[in-house]
């Protein structure tokens, strides 16, 4: 089983993804999550080659991870209905 590291960015979107859509997403996110645990190239690659993005499913949100060595590294998670524009900032940050 791998290691979870979410990062103060993927913290902070949890908690508003939590705050403003409810524990039923927040629960579904906690289950995509622990698929990643699992099985961390459960995603495909997605930016620049180097994150994955896992939909979560019956929900819009998408989790941008890395995985290095035994550790899955959590990014952001985010609205996948944003512009791709906003979605790739934020992603050159990480």
């Amino acid at each position: 089983m791998n290691e979870l590291v979410l990062l103060q960015g993927a913290q902070s979107d949890l908690l508003s993804i939590y705050a403003v859509h409810g524990e039923r997403t927040y629960l579904r996110i906690d289950q995509a999550l622990g698929i990643l645990r699992l099985f961390p190239d459960a995603g495909p690659r997605h930016y620049k080659n180097y994150l994955r993005r896992l939909v979560v499913t019956r929900t819009h949100f998408g989790i941008f991870y890395s995985v290095t060595g035994s550790r899955v590294l959590i990014g952001a998670i985010m609205d996948l209905r944003q512009s791709p524009q906003v979605i790739e900032a934020r992603l050159g940050r990480l």
